[in-house]
């Protein structure tokens, strides 16, 4: 996916939630985001998204020092999602296809992601749950995950956000977890899960988890390390997590992926090719809209005003 001129209002509001979250004065923002400007007067639009966004933060980063801007939230919700996640078993435990419920939750997870709103509330993250469990997915997607995911020998998990990836593991759980592989961000980069998170959330008990060594919000493979490309080129499916991980690896084609994501902004729609607000199974070998799940319009049109 290639950068949009939409895009450009996010990169700032980032770098100034980052800078925000850092307690960063006022003399370091004037100064950070006159370099945020600059970097984005040069922009490449044929560029994804997440190669700005990493230049981006980087500024962030140097003018902060090694302070992880969004620590303190990733923890809280870590902490919110896993007792979220008390809840919602129940809620599970009573539905008859039990992977499609957790695909569900996953992708209702993933709307824990201070890149999109860096003043997301817990309220709003109950709320995209308990409306997730009316949304209908589609039969014919889930099938080929649900087929693809046995039939593979090894598949590589690419998570996505802290919080997030509590619904990530639950997911895991109900596939045939000792041939995945989670891949988490090299560095902290927005609330993008680490391997920290992954340790916080139990993830590292049930399967191999590996930093990628990038501090991208998405993956580039070409920014990653060596055990990540290798494992990268060698797995028989991919699950990239995430809107930072779609606009990276939309367009490989040499490899099975399935993105799930919520498509939170007009741009990912436009792109995408789904309503904001529409949950996405998307396997990228497959044509046409097969793999779309989405709320009732009166749900779609409060995710977008709000």
């Amino acid at each position: 996916m290639r950068t949009y001129f939409e895009c450009l209002s996010c990169f700032v509001n980032q770098a100034l939630g980052s800078l925000k979250n850092c307690d960063a004065d006022d003399d370091q923002i004037k100064s950070v985001m006159r370099s945020v400007l600059c970097e984005l007067a040069e922009i490449d639009y044929s560029a994804t998204p997440p190669v700005t966004a990493q230049k981006i933060h980087r500024l962030v980063s140097k003018a902060v020092g090694a302070r992880d801007p969004y620590a303190s939230q990733k923890q809280r919700y870590n902490l919110f999602a896993t007792e979220l996640l008390t809840t919602m078993q129940k809620t599970v435990d009573l539905q008859q296809d039990t992977l499609a419920a957790k695909v569900k939750l996953a992708i209702a997870a993933n709307i824990i992601d201070f890149g999109k709103n860096n003043n997301l509330t817990e309220n709003e993250v109950q709320s995209c749950f308990e409306k997730a469990m009316g949304v209908t997915l589609d039969s014919s997607a889930l099938e080929n995950f649900r087929e693809i995911i046995l039939e593979a020998n090894s598949i590589l998990f690419l998570c996505d956000n802290a919080g997030e990836i509590v619904f990530d593991r639950f997911l895991i759980e109900e596939m045939p977890y000792r041939k995945i592989t989670c891949v988490v961000r090299g560095k902290p980069v927005i609330n993008d899960a680490t391997l920290e998170d992954a340790q916080a959330v139990g993830l590292t008990e049930i399967v191999k988890v590996i930093p990628n060594g990038s501090d991208a919000p998405g993956t580039i493979p070409e920014d990653c390390s060596s055990e990540f490309k290798q494992l990268f080129d060698n797995a028989d499916l991919i699950i990239a997590k995430g809107q930072g991980n779609f606009e990276t690896l939309s367009g490989i084609t040499n490899k099975r992926i399935f993105f799930l994501f919520q498509v939170k902004c007009p741009v990912i729609a436009r792109d995408a090719g789904y309503p904001v607000g529409s949950f996405v199974v998307k396997d990228n070998r497959s044509q046409g809209d097969g793999g779309v799940t989405e709320y009732p319009q009166s749900i779609r049109m409060e995710m977008k005003n709000g």
